[in-house]
């Protein structure tokens, strides 16, 4: 009966762990759409990503959220009416501060670690933490290309990630309230370092 009713409980928690348990990702609208000086009008967003599942290896976690993370930044795009987007925050990824990366192939190679790596030690690519399941980024969308920063075309992004079979059915869930704890509302774009 013990070994029973522990096999149970461990299978319950084995399926808690390997789910990367816990609600969905957040996203979010934080303002109205807002001109950007000598260039096309955008709206910044909030996006999570989440990993797919609790592996030993801290490598594979981040690897699988932070290419969560761009699939729902284009996912978010298109949703809202928008063609383009560009990374705002974190700073090492943000395309307003000089970060030269704007297609899936190149934010996976340079973005995401090894998944080899069996402990969180340097996962933190492009200023994504390395040690949390869910990571979360600011972006601008846009409907047009912007024409003074590089940005990444959402439908491109997409269309990698199904190619290479890294698009995921879980997606993320809108929830202002949850984000606005989380910092007070951006209201103007930022603009591109010189």
């Amino acid at each position: 009966m013990f070994s029973k009713s522990f096999l149970i409980a461990g299978s319950f928690l084995a399926t808690l762990l390997l789910s990367g348990c816990g609600s969905a990702p957040y996203a979010a609208g934080l303002s109205q759409e807002l001109p950007m000086p000598n260039d096309v009008a955008g709206k910044i967003f909030y996006v999570e990503g989440k990993e797919a599942w609790r592996s030993p290896s801290g490598g594979y976690n981040a690897k699988t959220r932070n290419i969560h993370i761009l699939q729902n930044a284009a996912d978010l795009t298109l949703s809202e009416g928008y063609r383009y987007f560009s990374f705002e925050r974190p700073m090492e990824l943000s395309n307003f501060d000089g970060s030269m990366i704007n297609t899936a192939k190149e934010f996976i190679d340079k973005c995401t670690p090894s998944e080899g790596q069996i402990f969180d030690v340097g996962n933190a690519r492009c200023g994504l933490n390395g040690t949390t399941i869910k990571a979360g980024v600011l972006f601008v969308a846009f409907k047009e290309a912007p024409k003074t920063i590089l940005s990444y075309d959402a439908n491109e992004v997409k269309a990698y990630l199904q190619e290479n079979k890294l698009y995921r059915d879980d997606s993320y869930e809108m929830n202002e309230a949850a984000v606005a704890k989380l910092f007070s509302k951006q209201t103007k774009i930022p603009q591109k370092k010189q």
